[in-house]
């Protein structure tokens, strides 16, 4: 049991350092330089001589330590993570974990809101497919999540925009992240996720529509509903994998969507600050983003132990 903790302890570790040297290689090789963008904005300084231009560049690559050799930045960047600060944003001057913990209410209100309408689809959907396997209704369905999977989310997002706000006026975009205008993009990101979810149940209960004991069932003339529920049981640990995966991309994923329905979650925040430079923001977010992911994982391991004696036992061995 210690030693099963401890793996996954130093696992976890090494996946999080790992994770923060691929991100801050990749941000610093991204093309653009945030000191010249944030004097960009700042028409009095734009307008200025070059060498005004130049110094005060200078002053500002000094105070975010820009300046400094770039293995002496990532030094710095993780001393300052192992005492759990994400920095301060380059724009702003707030606090980057001041910042996500604004805007992440937002997006896991609109994630479990997916997620949900994700599970429904998936459950009633899937049943429906196996149980009609080959028939009309299973081709029906079968297309429609190739369909799906087939279309960028973007696509179906601006569809859907199109049709409710502009053509039948049933919805309005504005900064404010109520409940009114969260049915959309919940939607549309819970339209986005449910395909995988239905091709999982419909596999895994045509796999245990197979096993003798359903036959038994059969032939014992027991309901279709009554067979269903006990299927259904053995079919929900690959959900629960499908869910917990798909939980994680909705919160680290929702950036498009975010953005096309102007949803003030971290996504629009993650976007806003790529296109700004913003390395702070941007090192924060995708480090917040791998951990949730890290720690999600743990989660299912944990309850995969508690669902599956056999697990737990190999575990402990």
């Amino acid at each position: 049991m210690y030693k099963a903790i401890l793996r996954k302890g130093l696992e976890t570790f090494i996946t999080l350092f790992c994770a923060t040297l691929i991100i801050f290689v990749l941000t610093h090789l991204a093309p653009g330089d945030p000191v010249q963008m944030l004097l960009n904005k700042q028409i009095e300084v734009a307008r200025s001589d070059s060498e005004a231009y130049q110094v005060k560049a200078a002053e500002l690559r000094e105070q975010w330590g820009l300046d400094q050799n770039i293995v002496v930045q990532y030094g710095y960047w993780i001393n300052r993570l192992l005492h759990f600060d994400l920095g301060s944003s380059i724009h702003t001057g707030r606090l980057v974990s001041s910042e996500i913990a604004e805007r992440l209410p937002a997006t896991i209100m609109l994630s479990i809101a997916a997620l949900f309408i994700q599970i429904v689809l998936g459950l009633w959907l899937g049943t429906v497919s196996a149980l009609r396997a080959g028939k009309v209704s299973d081709n029906i369905i079968r297309f429609i999540c190739v369909a799906l999977a087939s279309i960028p989310g973007f696509v179906i997002g601006l569809v859907l925009l199109s049709l409710f706000a502009v053509k039948f006026n049933a919805y309005e975009i504005s900064s404010h992240a109520g409940l009114t205008r969260l049915w959309l993009p919940a939607v549309t990101l819970g339209l986005i996720g449910a395909p995988q979810i239905i091709r999982v149940v419909r596999a895994n209960m045509l796999s245990e529509f197979g096993q003798i004991y359903v036959t038994a069932a059969l032939s014992r003339g027991l309901a279709i509903k009554l067979i269903v529920k006990h299927v259904i049981r053995n079919v929900l640990l690959p959900v629960v994998t499908m869910v917990a995966l798909s939980f994680t991309t909705l919160i680290s994923g929702a950036v498009v969507i975010e953005s096309i329905f102007s949803w003030p979650g971290i996504g629009k925040y993650a976007l806003d600050s790529i296109l700004l430079k913003d390395y702070p923001v941007i090192q924060g977010y995708a480090f917040v983003m791998v951990s949730v992911v890290v720690f999600t994982n743990l989660v299912i391991d944990a309850v995969y132990a508690a669902m599956d004696p056999r697990i737990r036992s190999k575990g402990e061995a």
